[in-house]
């Protein structure tokens, strides 16, 4: 088992993956469409964003994605998980927290204090976060007016 940098052909592979993706992650609340996808991962990749990867006997098995961000709050820029992704046959394996453990690692080598990440309501991974130590900062809330 080994958790590291994509490649830039790992990275490529990951893209691929973007709609099914934003689907699940977003719960609903994005339409999944190439446009979008790249709307949301183009900044994250130009600005020096990368994934890590968990790779087993040669086969992906999951990724998270690794950036920066100034928090809006204290103007401390901030290690940002800007996704994790598990492939279905590898889920519920810990891969996701060894994933999250190794970020944490590699972003306090970089010298970051703190990390944050945006997680959307009625995803899953929310609780495993919640075990990681997140804590809930705000909350986003919206109503019809039809």
């Amino acid at each position: 088992m080994t958790i590291r940098k994509a490649t830039y052909e790992e990275t490529q592979n990951i893209l691929n993956y973007h709609l099914k993706v934003l689907k699940e992650a977003t719960m609903g609340y994005v339409t999944p469409s190439h446009q979008k996808a790249m709307e949301l991962m183009s900044p994250f990749l130009n600005g020096g964003g990368y994934y890590l990867v968990r790779v087993k006997h040669n086969m992906l098995q999951g990724w998270l994605g690794l950036g920066r961000i100034i928090d809006q709050n204290t103007d401390e820029t901030v290690g940002f998980i800007n996704e994790m992704y598990v492939l279905p046959p590898f889920r519920n394996h810990g891969v996701a927290k060894k994933l999250c453990q190794a970020a944490f690692i590699q972003l306090r080598s970089e010298g970051y204090k703190k990390v944050q990440l945006n997680v959307y309501a009625g995803n899953h991974a929310k609780h495993l976060y919640g075990k990681l130590g997140f804590t809930d900062v705000s909350t986003l809330m919206t109503k019809n007016l039809d």
